[in-house]
């Protein structure tokens, strides 16, 4: 498992990095990072057991070109390009604002059939997030690559799925295509492009559960993500106590850190149970001054 982050984002780390050991004791889990200020993370490393990515450093400042590219400086999103030169053949990359809820790894059982496994995807209410409408007219990707405008905030994959090598040569090609790309998230219209271009199957857990239409949950029994926006149930012992089927596995917060910061928001939503995991096993005893 991958996951991306700084000290920027130290409290969010926590949570997630809490809810992440409760229901995986010994799964390896490395830390990408999305700058160079980590030095608070190192000193919880111990504690949740993970390493640091130590690939080439070159491909990380490949990955801020990249971000330059397309907005003009650095954003560390790009950073998780990277976990396709990692140490793990097979791997699952999942963002920091998420709470994990349960074993994820049933994930990699679809690896034997596809490249890249997403949560979401083919859901009209993402496209906006991936594409504005003018795609269509460029006539470069077909329907269903256009359709399946998936999150990026959790991937399923292997090592040889996207290596640099082969993102390289087709940088140009998606750099033309950026003012179709809504690059208000960042990194996600780019990896989108990459997928679907790579010549490999994609796929999500939403179209494997068989989900159909807007607003229903899929009819499927695979386990599934759910957005901290919306009602999530009662929050007991640090899991969710609710009748929504299938299984929910992952809960992130999209887009509501930014909220949060730029004042549209008074409150996290779900603030219970994001806090359950904050102050589970006080981590702030990790963060001592080390000798």
């Amino acid at each position: 498992m991958y996951f991306l982050a700084n000290d920027y984002v130290l409290d969010r780390a926590i949570a997630f990095l809490n809810s992440f050991r409760t229901y995986h004791k010994s799964l390896p889990l490395c830390l990408i990072p999305f700058a160079d200020n980590i030095d608070d993370l190192l000193r919880l490393q111990s504690r949740f057991d993970f390493t640091i990515w130590s690939g080439d450093p070159a491909i990380l400042a490949a990955c801020d070109d990249i971000s330059r590219a397309f907005h003009g400086e650095v954003k560390g999103h790009y950073r998780k390009l990277a976990a396709w030169e990692g140490e793990y053949d097979e791997f699952i990359y999942v963002d920091t604002d998420t709470i994990v809820l349960r074993d994820m790894s049933f994930a990699y059982d679809f690896l034997d059939k596809f490249a890249f496994v997403t949560t979401v995807s083919d859901h009209p209410a993402l496209f906006r997030w991936v594409w504005h409408e003018s795609i269509h007219d460029a006539e470069v990707l077909t329907p269903d690559q256009v359709a399946y405008a998936a999150g990026t905030q959790f991937i399923a994959s292997r090592k040889e799925c996207l290596r640099f090598a082969e993102v390289s040569p087709r940088l140009d090609a998606a750099l033309a295509l950026a003012r179709h790309m809504a690059l208000v998230t960042l990194e996600m219209p780019l990896l989108n492009y990459l997928m679907v271009t790579s010549g490999r199957p994609y796929t999500s857990l939403r179209v494997l559960a068989g989900a159909v239409g807007e607003g229903q949950p899929p009819p499927g029994d695979i386990p599934q993500e759910r957005w901290a926006g919306d009602p999530l149930g009662a929050v007991r012992d640090g899991r969710l106590v609710t009748d929504w089927s299938p299984p929910i596995f992952l809960v992130h917060w999209a887009g509501v850190w930014w909220e949060l910061e730029r004042g549209e928001r008074v409150e996290l939503p779900h603030n219970d149970l994001w806090s359950y995991y904050r102050h589970l096993g006080n981590a702030e005893d990790h963060l001592v001054d080390l000798p």
